[in-house]
């Protein structure tokens, strides 16, 4: 066995959720942070009696989870934006830090980060916070997720989350943020389609950026091969989005312009042709603060699904009563309360909703993948609730909670 090769052992894998394949007596070999094989641990090719071995007992190995939107600056206090506010860089880092710990030691292996402030120009270093968090684990000095960064938010002059977002007021000046968030280190850029309710002043209904800006923000990220994630939080937000070619439309929702139900098939039909995902942000505890109730926009889900929209699972962890800390799993479930069964709402955390983010060879324990696994007792495929607090997560080939 090479010095980078790790085995591990359990009464069971879900290797492929999609397929909802399951091995009994399973073993999976990891080199460096690649998969290299799983099976039956009798079926193992010489397979070794001696030690090395890491058995995890009675558990489950499933694939590490994604959260496909965080706010690692976010602390998910009541008042997440004055607390970021009042610390200075170091602190935000710090937080930051403590952020990504508690998502990968709730399984969370993967995830876009949708909105962080910049680094003080006096500090000299131009990258985004984020993206120095995401250097520092994947340089393994801090423990997180694999991370996909988004830097500043585009916004429209004071619009949704102007106090840590890049302005933009017309095409060239969207051309320009673009150029600046990916020299800072971002690997997609969020923009702002519609207002939301943590900016007082911004209409969640009401479509904020011009369609000649959000064409430009799309045009110029494709040519730079970065992706668009497009807040969205009503119809003609996703219309708009549609409309401008954006990658993935975050939350999501189908509000009409007098605040209810605002579902529109026509629009459904658009956003299927767009080729976008969404990511519905809709987690089980908090959803009884939202003005639409969770049966309504667990249906609008259900139809999008249903008609080959990929589902993207993600929390916006961070904002008031979305923890970092399990909220992986309270989204899960709040997408199943909507409606959507329980396979499908594990594939949008796993290999399907992970291809839809644009992370691909990951979210299954196979050869070739990217080595995150967690431990688990009992059958997520079953009940996703298994999933709280894994005893063991490996992520990246890196053990991120031992047993």
């Amino acid at each position: 066995m090479s010095a980078d090769r790790t085995v591990f052992r359990a009464a069971r894998a879900v290797t492929d959720v999609a397929a909802g394949t399951v091995i009994e007596d399973a073993t999976v070999v990891v080199e460096g942070e690649r998969i290299v094989w799983t099976g039956r641990t009798a079926d193992r090719p010489g397979h070794p009696a001696e030690g090395g071995v890491l058995d995890l007992g009675s558990r489950t190995l499933f694939p590490g989870l994604m959260d496909a939107h965080v706010h690692l600056a976010f602390d998910a206090g009541s008042d997440p934006v004055a607390t970021m506010l009042a610390r200075d860089d170091e602190a935000r880092l710090d937080s930051m830090r403590v952020s990504a710990r508690q998502l990968v030691e709730s399984g969370v292996t993967f995830a876009r980060d949708l909105g962080a402030p910049q680094a003080a120009a006096r500090h000299g270093d131009p990258r985004a916070l984020a993206a120095r968090i995401r250097e520092e684990i994947g340089q393994g000095r801090t423990p997180g997720p694999r991370l996909m960064v988004a830097g500043r938010p585009l916004t429209r002059p004071s619009g949704h989350c102007w106090f840590m977002g890049n302005e933009i007021d017309g095409p060239d000046r969207a051309r320009r943020a673009v150029h600046e968030e990916v020299e800072a280190g971002a690997d997609l850029v969020k923009v702002m389609v519609t207002g939301g309710r943590m900016t007082p002043g911004t209409d969640p209904v009401r479509f904020e950026v011009s369609p000649q800006a959000l064409a430009a923000v799309v045009a110029e990220a494709h040519a730079l091969g970065v992706t668009v994630a497009a807040h969205a939080l009503s119809t003609v937000g996703i219309r708009a989005a549609a409309a401008a070619g954006v990658d993935s439309v975050e939350h999501g929702t189908f509000i009409s312009p007098e605040g209810d139900d605002g579902f529109d098939a026509a629009v459904l039909r658009e956003l299927v042709a767009s080729g976008a995902g969404v990511c519905p942000t809709l987690g089980l505890s908090g959803a009884h603060a939202h003005p639409i109730p969770i049966g309504t926009r667990g249906g609008w889900i259900v139809a999008m699904h249903e008609a080959g929209v990929p589902i993207l699972a993600g929390t916006d962890s961070g904002i008031p009563r979305h923890p970092h800390a399990g909220g992986v799993v309270d989204g899960l479930e709040g997408l199943i309360a909507g409606g959507l069964p329980v396979r499908d709402a594990l594939m949008s955390a796993t290999e399907t909703g992970m291809r839809a983010a644009g992370l691909a060879g990951a979210g299954a324990i196979k050869p070739g993948y990217l080595a995150d696994l967690i431990a688990v007792e009992g059958d997520p495929l079953q009940d996703v609730r298994a999933l709280l607090d894994p005893a063991f997560v490996l992520a990246g080939g890196r053990i991120a909670k031992g047993l």
